[in-house]
């Protein structure tokens, strides 16, 4: 059972059987829409299928880290994570797989189902992520439309859109540059310096910016205390 998956990777440790099993399954789902019930990060959602929750990694594309224990918020990934939590969630999707025996297959290590997300516009968001600069190609398993993404990154990063903009990267590495505003990206809300809930937004969520101006033009409300 698909809604199963998941929950049998990280108590039995089975993964590579319950993946053969999955990926046989998901191969056989019908493309019908799916809802986005929520989103871990730039690369990583969550949907309903078929009233279950399944936990889908895209294809083709890397955001940076926001969430991961091990490793520190990256560069650009609570922007990746904000864009990808603005266009899908709560939005109905339609996911498309790759071949289950194709080199990486369709479940990753750990555990989240392979797939393309397409919007009800019929874009393919994978791809969106990397056009526009919120992440990178992700070619370590080919996949059918890797020169499509690739072709799009050479183009965003010509273009120093997101995470190929150096003059963000070296902002982003210098307090001072980067801003004192602090917008969650979760709540959509910006705290100013001493703002009781200033120090309290976690990192993953936080995106700076230079003044407040900045942050209403990106869409963010002021904190009310």
């Amino acid at each position: 059972m698909i809604s199963s998956c998941t929950k049998y990777i990280a108590t039995l440790g089975l993964a590579f059987i319950i993946a053969a099993t999955c990926a046989l399954s998901l191969a056989e789902t019908p493309g019908g829409p799916v809802t986005v019930s929520s989103v871990f990060d730039g690369d990583t959602i969550v949907v309903v299928l078929d009233g279950r929750e399944l936990t889908v990694r895209l294809i083709g594309v890397d955001t940076p880290e926001t969430g991961r224990p091990d490793t520190p918020v990256q560069f650009y990934g609570p922007e990746a994570s904000d864009f990808t939590r603005r266009a899908l969630l709560g939005k109905q999707v339609r996911l498309e797989f790759e071949s289950p025996d194709r080199p990486g297959g369709a479940i990753d290590k750990y555990g989240r189902t392979l797939a393309y997300v397409i919007t009800a516009e019929g874009t393919n968001f994978n791809l969106e992520l990397v056009r526009l600069g919120y992440g990178r190609a992700y070619t370590k398993y080919p996949f059918q439309y890797q020169r499509d993404f690739e072709k799009a990154e050479r183009a965003a990063r010509r273009s120093g859109l997101g995470i190929w903009d150096k003059n963000k990267r070296a902002a982003w590495s210098d307090p001072v540059r980067r801003g004192t505003v602090i917008g969650n990206s979760r709540s959509r809300i910006y705290h100013l310096p001493g703002q009781e809930g200033y120090d309290k937004v976690r990192e993953k969520n936080r995106i700076y910016f230079p003044t407040e101006e900045e942050a209403q033009k990106a869409g963010y409300r002021k904190a009310r205390n």
